[in-house]
């Protein structure tokens, strides 16, 4: 299923709902959220997330509980992929020169990422 890119705002609030599995309310990503926002502009995020396919919201007793319907992994691995293919024109290799050349890559996440590569080529993943 291919998912709409989100926002920044969007995103901050899919953060809240990621974490929570079981659900969560609006005044618990209200708490969770790093900047302030208001409750009427919370609710018409989450109701853009209702319509974009991403959040379910069910009533419980008198609050909303709100919970995801795209896992976190199934949007990093689609904005993965979309990130690779417009900046990088596919190429895993450039990314990585990317971070590298940019100083974003220390010596100990190299050696994660060889180790990685090597544990997906004994898996027989070319």
């Amino acid at each position: 299923m291919k998912t709409a890119h989100l926002p920044e705002s969007e995103l901050d609030i899919m953060l809240a709902v990621w974490a929570a599995p079981e659900g969560v309310t609006a005044p618990a990503i209200l708490e969770a959220l790093e900047r302030p926002l208001t409750a009427s502009a919370l609710h018409s995020y989450l109701k853009r997330l209702e319509e974009k396919g991403y959040l379910r919201c069910e009533k419980a007793g008198k609050v909303n509980r709100y919970t995801a319907l795209v896992s976190r992994e199934a949007y990093q691995r689609q904005e993965s992929r979309s990130v690779l293919g417009k900046l990088y024109g596919g190429s895993l290799r450039r990314f990585a020169a990317a971070l590298y050349d940019g100083g974003g890559l220390a010596p100990r996440e190299v050696e994660e990422l060889r180790a990685y590569l090597d544990e997906l080529s004994e898996k027989g993943v070319e």
